[in-house]
């Protein structure tokens, strides 16, 4: 999913606020989060501002922030009654959202959380942790507190110190997401290290990522023309994963793992078109030849482009025709899976679904087809994995990272973060 981009109003007076707002209000972002503990003003106009914003800013949803200096905010935001300017923001239901740090006091969280359980404004259950990158274990154990306490949303935000810690904070984000797919969840990673995980977050269950215009507001915070530039060639160029390769390579299995990592829906084509013409694929080649299955593949990819991203496993002729292969290409990632004669015999060879292999279930037959259509495979693919003496996570890992790679190369900045944690990930080598 693609996550909404939240980009700051930092300015410390009235006036200055309301001047970014006018500007962002004409920018292509979904969200703006007023940072309330940078304003210099009273109290007392604190509503009054956000009934302003939320007339400038029109259809776009305001977060209302009052960062404390213990989770990395400004001092202004001391002056303020935390709890007392919470409870007012949610009573006025003006903001869209309003986050609370969930650490101060879980039970006043609590209690605001049910007694304003009807107010317009939802309430994100909000940690930082400036030092580290907690657990997988903690980073979910703080996400649930947030939903015990009855939010909206969680949030939390950590400093990674290595590539293997963002790694961690996206990886519990896809399994707190997996356990818990009602519950709106915003996760990143923060500094320079942390980049990626605003870029690609969405991939993993974070619904909202924060850039900034101007001033950022939080440090790797990334431009919003640039996570522009990388979600549309993420959520839409590249939308679709899909999987091509001769029979018995691993497709439905290997679908099966990347729908659980990347979050995404699973569709097997030949599922597909069984289901559509209700019967199996054995029947059609022989009933009605492989010419009009194969047409059936075609006018099946027109519907494949008009869905959600997903994780698509398409049938092992599917990229002989150049009509498909071009149509594949400008709806996804074209993924070749590979796969030696000898292994693809022993996956297949009680298999009864397999038509053209009806009668030459045998290495050499199984070697010659594979030699036919490597050309039309290699032609199609856009990366290649051999699947050979791998584990099924193992292969599913390496998708995804060359697909990463390959979506870096549409964006010379997300190329540039990408390389930059694999350079600081790496052991200091002695001279």
């Amino acid at each position: 999913m693609r996550p909404k981009i939240c980009v700051p109003i930092v300015a410390p007076i009235r006036d200055g606020i309301i001047r970014e707002a006018k500007q962002i209000a004409k920018l292509p972002v979904e969200m703006v989060e007023w940072r309330i503990d940078f304003f210099a003003g009273y109290e007392r106009e604190i509503l009054d501002v956000i009934t302003e914003l939320k007339r400038v800013l029109n259809e776009k949803e305001l977060l209302v922030t009052i960062r404390t200096v213990a989770e990395g905010g400004e001092k202004n935001g001391s002056r303020f009654d935390y709890f007392e300017t919470i409870r007012k923001i949610l009573e006025q239901q003006t903001a869209d959202y309003v986050d609370v740090e969930a650490s101060r006091d879980e039970e006043k969280v609590k209690a605001l959380c049910q007694k304003y359980s009807n107010s317009k404004t939802k309430v994100i259950g909000s940690y930082h942790d400036f030092s580290k990158t907690p657990s997988a274990d903690e980073i979910k154990e703080r996400l649930c507190k947030a939903k015990e306490c009855g939010c909206y949303a969680g949030k939390l935000a950590c400093m990674p110190k290595t590539r293997e810690d963002v790694d961690t904070l996206l990886n519990a984000t896809a399994a707190m997401k997996e356990e818990f797919p009602d519950f709106p969840l915003i996760t990143m990673s923060m500094g320079e290290l942390g980049k990626v995980s605003r870029l690609y977050g969405g991939l993993y269950g974070s619904f909202v990522s924060f850039g900034c215009v101007s001033e950022a507001s939080a440090p790797g915070q990334v431009y919003y023309e640039t996570m522009c530039e990388v979600f549309d060639k993420i959520y839409k160029g590249n939308r679709h994963i899909i999987l091509i390769g001769f029979m018995g390579v691993g497709k439905s299995t290997i679908s099966h793992e990347l729908s659980r990592l990347a979050l995404r829906t699973e569709i097997d084509t030949d599922k597909w078109i069984e289901e559509k013409e209700g019967r199996a694929i054995s029947d059609i080649f022989e009933k009605e030849g492989e010419t009009y299955f194969r047409d059936l593949e075609t006018s099946m990819i027109d519907e494949l482009g008009m869905i959600k991203p997903a994780i698509i496993s398409c049938g092992g002729g599917m990229a002989l025709r150049e009509l498909n292969v071009r149509k594949l290409q400008a709806i996804g990632t074209v993924v070749l899976l590979t796969a030696k004669p000898e292994t693809i015999f022993e996956r297949v060879r009680y298999n009864t679904n397999r038509p053209l292999l009806k009668d030459n279930m045998n290495v050499d037959y199984i070697r010659q087809m594979m030699e036919k259509r490597r050309a039309y495979y290699e032609h199609a693919a856009t990366v290649t994995v051999s699947t050979d003496g791998k584990i099924i996570t193992e292969i599913a890992k390496e998708i995804l990272e060359k697909w990463y790679q390959k979506v870096a190369l549409y964006c010379a900045f997300f190329k540039m973060c990408y390389l930059s944690l694999i350079h600081i990930s790496e052991p200091t080598r002695r001279s």
